[in-house]
């Protein structure tokens, strides 16, 4: 048995809430989730797919940019700390 009972039910209370009105954006009740189960989790199934489809062709088509850009900007980086390792070493007296 949890120590808090109450804060575990409340918890659930909120948890069951978020996923219901989550749901509602599937257009499912819970007489279509009983009824169909097998097929209401292909459709989320399907939804979720196509949703990761979409995103992927803009991350995609914001990677053609970024990540060049960013590659310039490390190698530029690196290239700024291995010049700087090289004259603090030359500084050095022996």
């Amino acid at each position: 048995m949890p120590k808090n009972l109450g804060s575990l039910l409340i918890k659930l209370l909120i948890a069951s809430f978020l996923v219901g009105w989550g749901l509602t954006f599937f257009d499912i009740t819970p007489l279509d989730l009983l009824k169909d189960l097998t097929g209401t989790i292909g459709q989320i199934y399907s939804m979720a797919l196509d949703t990761v489809r979409w995103g992927a062709d803009y991350i995609l088509l914001g990677a053609v940019i970024v990540v060049p850009i960013w590659a310039i900007v490390a190698g530029l980086n690196y290239l700024q700390r291995k010049s700087r390792s090289r004259a603090s070493q030359s500084k050095k007296p022996e």
